[in-house]
């Protein structure tokens, strides 16, 4: 399983999890619908898993990056929250 290095430097194990839960707290704050937030999780969400999940080592910087890059691509309203939480961080 590979590992992905935070901004801190930090070592933390690929969470598949971890990434759909993100997009579906995005997809929820954006008010989308159920159906829309469900389909966001899958499009973007196992796009991002099956891209990341056999690399040793990925920058978590760099799967934001792609992330927000798929959410622009189906939905603005979720990238627009996607950015602003992330700016907070």
């Amino acid at each position: 399983m590979g590992q992905v290095i935070k901004r801190s430097g930090k070592r933390q194990i690929f969470s598949a999890a971890k990434i759909r839960r993100s997009i579906q707290k995005t997809a929820r704050k954006a008010k989308l619908s159920p159906v829309k937030t469900k389909q966001l999780v899958k499009e973007v969400g196992d796009a991002v898993i099956k891209a990341y999940k056999g690399k040793r080592l990925v920058k978590s910087t760099v799967l934001r990056r792609s992330i927000l890059g798929r959410l622009k691509r189906k939905s603005r309203a979720a990238a627009s929250v996607w950015r602003r939480h992330k700016k907070k961080k």
